[in-house]
C-alpha cells in the first residue's frame, strides 16, 4: 500500500499519526573562513563578513583577522568555538551579538576560551545602525569602560 494513502486510512480512523522527527542541528557549530590570523570575528551570517562595515572593523582590529559564522546544518565534523580557537591560534575572539552568542554557548558565555579572550558585542546590524553601538564597540575592543 502506498504510504500517502495508509496515512489517509489511518487519520479517517482517528488514529494520530506520528513521525520521526529529524535532529535539530547543532547550533554551536561554525564554518570558518580560509585563512589565518589572531582574531577570530564570528557574526550570523557570510554576507555579513563581507560587507563595508566588517572590512572597516577588520582593518580598525589590525593584524589578520579570520570570520566565521554559524554552520546551518551543524555538521558534526564543523568546529565549535573552542576547536576553532585551538585549531587556528587565535588569541582573541569578537562575537557580533548576544543572540549569537547564546546559540554558541547554552548559558553563560565565558571571558577566555583556551588562549583566546571572548568578547560579545551588538550585532553588525546594530554596529551599522547605532552610534551608540559604535561606540561601545570600539572602547570594548580598545579595553576602554563605559561611561
Amino acid at each position: 500500500m502506498i504510504e500517502s494513502r495508509r496515512r489517509a486510512y489511518l487519520e479517517a480512523m482517528g488514529f494520530d499519526i506520528w513521525s520521526a522527527r529529524l535532529p535539530e542541528p547543532e547550533s554551536n557549530r561554525l564554518l570558518v573562513q580560509p585563512g589565518e590570523g589572531d582574531t577570530l570575528l564570528v557574526c550570523d551570517l557570510p554576507d555579513l563578513a563581507t560587507s563595508q562595515l566588517a572590512g572597516d572593523v577588520a582593518r580598525a582590529l589590525g593584524g589578520k583577522v579570520v570570520w566565521a559564522w554559524p554552520d546551518p546544518e551543524g555538521g558534526l565534523d564543523k568546529p565549535t568555538l573552542e576547536d576553532a580557537v585551538d585549531q587556528y591560534l587565535v588569541t582573541r575572539v569578537v562575537v557580533f551579538g548576544a543572540g549569537l552568542a547564546g546559540r554558541l554557548y547554552k548559558g553563560e558565555v565565558p571571558s577566555v576560551v583556551g588562549s583566546a579572550l571572548i568578547l560579545v558585542t551588538d550585532c553588525l546590524e546594530d554596529l551599522a545602525s547605532f552610534g551608540h553601538a559604535k561606540r561601545a564597540f570600539w572602547n570594548k575592543i580598545s579595553g576602554k569602560s563605559q561611561n
